[in-house]
């Protein structure tokens, strides 16, 4: 899990789930200002993901296993010029198990628990199917094999995978995920979900579909972006690029520090934070071995003039 985090302020985190958590944080404070509620609410109703999100958090909050967890901190009798301290901490510790909570299914467990095929974080693991098709799923993946008759595929929980489908016209090849399908009767791409899925295609052709039934044909060399609601116009890729963790590399270009901790937070253990706008924005190029992350992490510290700060094996702080 990678953040950025502004210093005195309100984060502005890595993903949509990281951002609801730090709001939830944020408002359980008494003395949060009118400004702060404002940019809540611009933040909550500036995408239904968000509130969706926001909503989770919410309910796991609410629910019995959370307070059970906390029950102990609400029982331990303190003196009364202690209170106030000991609520301000009650907070803190509520939202660091909400957290924790909230993790336990950000980190692909309960996607395991219905899996037919996983990888842990940093792990990668490749599979030949039964019509002797084959797919390698990249870090903290899982996924789900078809069992209908009439075609062949899986269904990706969480992460990415990269497929090798043997052609056979009689009996496509359907990759499903949350926002739609990817169909195919032979050919190499990959599909990474989120927000939304991401498709990449090595060689062949190859279908995407949406939910709300929008669709739109993919060929060698070409990428878009699959919603509920849209397929995206299709974009060029440099294939050294969206292919280069297959052997174990990140290859970024031109891009900005934040979204390479992104995508490396795929692979670490653990979080990484940036401490300020300016550092988070700074252009990286550089490929790299994906066998150890946290030189990964002293590398771009280098690169960009940050500092890099363990402060736990599971925390590293970069900052100016």
């Amino acid at each position: 899990m990678s953040v950025y985090a502004k210093p005195n302020s309100m984060p502005s985190l890595g993903t949509t789930q990281d951002q609801a958590i730090a709001w939830f944080a944020r408002l359980q404070d008494s003395k949060i200002s009118q400004r702060d509620r404002t940019d809540f609410n611009e933040w909550l109703t500036a995408c239904t993901s968000h509130q969706v999100a926001y909503d989770k958090v919410t309910q796991l909050w609410q629910s019995q296993a959370f307070n059970a967890a906390l029950s102990h901190y609400g029982t331990i009798p303190f003196p009364k010029k202690q209170q106030k301290l000991i609520a301000q901490r009650w907070v803190a510790a509520a939202c660091l198990v909400l957290t924790s909570g909230w993790l336990l299914f950000t980190s692909g467990l309960a996607e395991r628990w219905q899996a037919d095929a996983y990888t842990a974080k940093g792990e990668q693991r490749r599979l030949v199917l039964a019509d002797g098709s084959a797919v390698t799923l990249n870090t903290d993946t899982a996924l789900v094999f078809n069992t209908n008759t009439e075609h062949r595929g899986v269904r990706i929980l969480s992460g990415e995978a990269y497929f090798e489908v043997q052609p056979d016209k009689t009996k496509p090849f359907i990759v499903a995920t949350e926002q739609g399908t990817v169909t195919v009767v032979g050919t190499r791409f990959s599909v990474k979900v989120g927000a939304a899925t991401e498709v990449d295609v090595e060689s062949g052709l190859v279908v995407c579909a949406g939910e709300q039934g929008n669709n739109r044909q993919l060929s060698a060399g070409q990428h878009t972006r699959v919603t509920q609601q849209s397929v995206a116009l299709a974009t060029p890729i440099e294939p050294s690029q969206s292919f280069a963790w297959l052997k174990g590399r990140l290859v970024f270009q031109d891009q900005p520090l934040s979204e390479v901790i992104a995508e490396l937070g795929r692979y670490h253990s653990g979080a990484i934070v940036i401490t300020d706008a300016k550092l988070a924005q700074t252009r990286i190029t550089g490929n790299y071995k994906l066998e150890d992350t946290s030189a990964i992490i002293r590398a771009l510290a280098d690169i960009s003039g940050a500092q890099a700060l363990n402060l736990t094996p599971y925390l590293t702080i970069l900052k100016s």
